[in-house]
């Protein structure tokens, strides 16, 4: 079954080797060895990018044949061989798309759909920064030009296989915590060797500090450099607050504070939240105003977030919940509030609710109170972390999305968080 395919992207590796496309080359290269990954959305993914393969010879073989027109050269054996390496690209991928190929590699069907979009957009996605943003954007590209489309690959994968994690039930908390664990290391990392004076590993060597109330303040101060605020509420249209939950570079370490304790306390104050918002942000204006220097405001902007680390230290470990995360940092107040503008919700069946609070011993917000559970929804501290969901013995706990099944819309979650985590490993960096 596979040995046509193999042939197929072998075609396409030597097509782009002959353009001097050095990294599509390997990628396709590699692809043949992810057959052995007996996944069902595997199948059906390399035979998408298989079609997407026929196109490029479709493609290719019209520029050809239009300069050989061109110029006077004979055509019709161009057209005929480009035409049937076209034609035995589509054949391969017919080969995998197949019902009985698909039936040979076990998976859940709703899986193996949720994987193949994360893939598919993943790629899709980085494929677009590669082409079209001027700065090189991946990592690998700056070591081995053209070397991006390798990396765009690997993250794909990646994507699809921390998908089908999230979407099992049984892996889905604990899966979440360590993709997300892992982005805040990749990412502090980078900073660490850029700062040690490898520049390769910063977007472009103009520090700031990683301090998500930054994301708000530094512009206002600055009155100009807006990209992380955009980025931000860009998160927030597509997945609301998960933000604080997915794909926050600090907020992983309050994660990690709280769980000192196995069973989460309880603490929530949302106007400490709001005092501490409002003096973020009006001093950010002062500072502006009174033109202060960019060294005061860096050492006023470290010390927050020192204070913050100080917080997580000290409360978060302590209460067993994220304080820094809930109580003290303006970005995961703005995600909370701008998040109710997002259509995803987590809602309980308060019919077969029955109050056994399991949902409140994993919740790491403070945001499941015995009156949020009768309520039929979270406090406003819910970030769609989706931990309860997993939890609920009765499985009363479900996303919802207006005029979607909930079990649609949870898919539909999955993939738009997975996507963006699995682009944010790639290209987010100070």
């Amino acid at each position: 079954m596979v040995t046509f395919p193999i042939l197929a992207f072998l075609l396409l590796a030597a097509h782009f080797s002959r353009v001097n496309l050095n990294g599509l080359a390997l990628a396709c290269l590699l692809l043949p060895f992810l057959l052995f990954h007996r996944k069902r959305w595997v199948v059906i993914t390399e035979g998408i990018l298989l079609l997407t393969g026929s196109v490029i010879w479709g493609i290719t073989g019209y520029r050809l044949a239009l300069m050989r027109i061109h110029f006077g050269m004979p055509y019709h054996r161009l057209i005929a061989i480009m035409g049937g390496v076209a034609l035995y690209t589509i054949f391969s991928a017919w080969v995998l798309l197949r019902q009985k190929s698909r039936n040979r590699y076990p998976g859940d069907p709703g899986s193996a759909a949720v994987s193949t979009w994360v893939f598919s957009l993943t790629f899709l996605t980085l494929s677009m920064i590669q082409l079209k943003v001027p700065l090189n954007m991946l990592l690998l590209n700056r070591f081995i030009p053209g070397f991006g489309w390798l990396e765009i690959l690997l993250l794909a994968v990646y994507g699809a296989v921390v998908a089908a994690r999230i979407y099992d039930h049984k892996t889905q908390a604990r899966w979440r915590i360590r993709v997300w664990h892992l982005f805040t290391i990749v990412f502090f990392g980078q900073l660490i060797l850029g700062l040690l004076g490898f520049d390769s590993f910063l977007m472009t060597g103009k520090l700031h500090l990683p301090v998500p109330a930054l994301i708000a303040a530094g512009p206002i101060y600055r009155g100009h450099e807006f990209f992380m605020i955009f980025l931000f509420l860009g998160t927030i249209v597509l997945v609301g607050p998960a933000w604080c939950s997915q794909l926050c570079y600090i907020g992983a370490w309050d994660d990690a504070a709280s769980r000192s304790k196995k069973i989460p306390g309880y603490y929530r104050n949302d106007r400490v939240r709001i005092i501490i918002a409002v003096l973020v942000i009006g001093a950010a204006i002062l500072l502006r105003i009174l033109k202060v220097g960019w060294l005061p405001a860096t050492i006023l902007a470290a010390a927050f977030g020192l204070a913050g680390v100080g917080i997580m230290l000290r409360f978060s470990r302590k209460k067993g919940v994220m304080v820094h995360c809930t109580a003290y940092c303006p970005i995961g107040l703005f995600a909370n509030i701008l998040g109710k503008l997002n259509p995803f919700r987590i809602r309980i069946d308060t019919g077969g609710c029955t109050s056994c609070m399991a949902c409140a011993q994993v919740c790491r917000y403070s945001a499941l109170t015995l009156k949020d559970i009768q309520a039929g929804k979270p406090s406003l501290t819910c970030t769609l972390c989706g931990d309860c969901i997993s939890d609920c013995p009765q499985n009363t706990i479900h996303y919802h999305f207006p005029g979607m099944k909930a079990e649609t819309a949870r898919k539909l979650f999955i993939v738009l968080v997975v996507t963006l985590h699995a682009v944010f490993l790639g290209v987010a960096r100070i």
